[in-house]
């Protein structure tokens, strides 16, 4: 064999490992991220896959226990659905009615429970350009003195 063909050999085995890690890896961690509303209208196909969900906190569902670090809430969408989220792990501060978190788990089966690793609550500096525009911040939001906490002097 001619050390031409070799070559050519070599690198069309070498692309197609490359090509198949690319594939395996994208698979194994790829996740659909969906509102509450888009999540409940494709409960059945996201069931038992990785979901990255974004909804609005329900602060009367709020439930927070210290003693086991199991923190359960329900998202709602636009349309008003809902769907319960339980996180283990710690309680962010910003859990606060009305305002936007992002979790990432699981959705189970009944398609109306996730089981969180993951949670993000929207930081709030959002609200302050609504209040320098005039708007009305979500209930639960503390009005900006304009002095940021803490730092240097």
């Amino acid at each position: 064999m001619k050390t031409k063909m070799k070559i050519i050999l070599a690198a069309i085995t070498f692309l197609a490992v490359i090509g198949g890690l690319m594939l395996t890896s994208i698979g194994s961690t790829g996740t659909f991220y969906l509102t509450v509303d888009e999540l409940l209208v494709d409960k059945a196909k996201a069931a038992g896959k990785p979901v990255k969900v974004s909804g609005n906190i329900v602060g009367e569902s709020l439930k927070w226990d210290p003693e086991q670090i199991l923190l359960e809430f329900d998202l709602e969408g636009e349309n008003g659905e809902r769907v319960t989220v339980l996180y283990e792990g710690v309680k962010p501060d910003t859990m606060n009615d009305g305002w936007e978190a992002i979790v990432e788990g699981e959705l189970q089966e009944d398609g109306t429970t996730i089981i969180a690793t993951e949670l993000l609550v929207k930081c709030p500096s959002k609200y302050e350009a609504m209040e320098e525009n005039g708007e009305v911040p979500p209930e639960g939001h503390e009005p900006t003195t304009g002095q940021p906490e803490g730092g240097y002097e």
